[in-house]
């Protein structure tokens, strides 16, 4: 099962507009635990990639948001026409 969740946007960081682009790829289900997993890329928030794990498929996919969330702290996400974003979860 792989449904990745896509985001290319911005960041205000200390009123500074920088890019922000985000991959979540999973959930994955992982061969030797019956567990699942998601891969977490965004270069500019975490400067590299986590694997996220869950004990299904929909949990990781929000302990994956989470992390993004909690590594945003008060940093604000928007679009290319500054309008604000809020990071959901996907299907």
């Amino acid at each position: 099962m792989n449904n990745p969740y896509y985001l290319t946007a911005f960041i205000d960081e200390q009123g500074q507009r920088r890019p922000f682009n985000l991959k979540i790829e999973g959930p994955f289900a992982t061969s030797e635990s019956g567990n699942f997993y998601c891969r977490v890329k965004s270069p500019e928030l975490l400067g590299k990639d986590f694997n996220i794990y869950g004990d299904s498929g929909s949990q990781t996919k929000e302990l994956a948001l989470k992390l993004v969330e909690i590594c945003l702290r008060d940093k604000k996400v928007y679009d290319a026409e500054g309008n604000a974003l809020v990071l959901e979860l996907w299907e």
